[in-house]
């Protein structure tokens, strides 16, 4: 019987690695590929975080020691469209954007798998921490075992289609049995660091790169509190996200925290830490993986607690999201993503919070 051909997104980091090791000896026939993805131009080294040099030599090196083909693809211009376009024009109105949740949408579940399929994959696999399992005609996603590494809030934009061809092997795993079989496996890339923060920004440096792109938002303006008192001077809204309470420019005791963007008036509102909490939101661009039920919670950012809550009619992807307590910081153009106890049933688009 021919072997089942699985694409396995490598990113050079042990998560992957073992995601493409796990599977070989599981009797697939697995192949490497890694994506090349926008990086800026400033003239100085700096490289994209998922598709550096060294992340490339990492993957390469791993397919090597499993003797699996390995192939780059370059996504940078599909990268570049999808990704940071969408994430500066969301900074540019106001709202806070998460570009992962669009990289998994746009690029691993449309243009990677069109690619997989393309060159005779039966799956796409990924190191993501998530499990999925198939009951009757329909698939479901659950939360990893690794609770702490779960990332089932990224992928709530997949569907039916994507989950019939994808694999995630290491979410029944924890990141130290992760790590403890790559060791066992002698893969290269079994003590390498993990990467953090939004890989087209290497440098950690939002602020600076949204004022080297963004054309909207960036001029100074006012800083007024809830009452609407003028009590200091913004450097442009496109620096700031619901919740921050640094780099206000308000000197004083007294603590300040965002607490809106009238984008506008162009004001900037900042308020006590109480004003941050709110009960309902606006959710857009729904996408239900599977259908609500009755006992419902929901995270409004990734690491938060899953919460109770209750959902509205659902009208052309829209529904008002009521908690039973109140969060904090509800931010605009952030994900709020639903669930059943362990199962990711799917999310929408934080619209504005009430």
């Amino acid at each position: 019987m021919k072997k089942k051909r699985v694409i396995c997104a490598m990113s050079g980091g042990v998560d992957s690695s073992v995601a493409a090791a796990f599977l070989k000896k599981r009797g697939y026939d697995v192949i490497g590929i890694f994506m090349k993805l926008w990086a800026e131009d400033t003239g100085q080294k700096k490289e994209n975080i998922c598709c550096s040099r060294e992340a490339s030599t990492a993957a390469r090196k791993v397919c090597q020691k499993l003797d699996i083909p390995f192939y780059i693809v370059n996504f940078a211009e599909e990268f570049k469209k999808a990704v940071v376009d969408y994430y500066i024009k969301e900074y540019e109105e106001g709202r806070t954007p998460n570009p992962c949740v669009i990289c998994n949408r746009d690029i691993k579940g449309q243009i990677l798998m069109k690619k997989a399929l393309e060159i005779g994959g039966d799956f796409l696999a990924t190191g993501h921490y998530v499990r999925i399992i198939k009951k009757g005609n329909r698939y479901h996603l659950l939360q990893s075992v690794d609770k702490i590494k779960d990332q089932t809030y990224f992928l709530w934009t997949l569907t039916q289609k994507n989950l019939a061809k994808m694999l995630f092997p290491v979410g029944s795993f924890t990141k130290l049995q992760v790590r403890e079989m790559a060791q066992k496996w002698h893969l290269p890339t079994a003590e390498r660091k993990e990467s953090q923060g939004i890989c087209f920004i290497p440098d950690r440096d939002v602020s600076g790169f949204l004022n080297r792109y963004a054309k909207k938002l960036t001029k100074k303006g006012a800083i007024c509190d809830i009452n609407n008192k003028k009590i200091g001077i913004h450097n442009g809204l496109i620096n700031y996200t619901i919740g921050q309470r640094e780099r206000l420019g308000l000197g004083g005791p007294k603590s300040y925290y965002v607490v809106e963007l009238k984008v506008e008036e162009n004001i900037l509102i900042v308020g006590d830490e109480k004003d941050l909490y709110k009960k309902k939101l606006l959710a857009t661009d729904l996408n239900w993986i599977n259908k609500p039920s009755k006992n419902i919670g929901a995270r409004i950012r990734y690491g938060h607690p899953i919460e109770e809550c209750k959902i509205t009619k659902i009208d052309r992807g829209k529904t008002t999201v009521t908690f039973q307590k109140s969060q904090r910081a509800v931010t605009p153009g952030q994900s709020i993503v639903f669930y059943n106890q362990e199962e990711m049933l799917g999310g929408g688009f934080i619209a504005k919070n009430t």
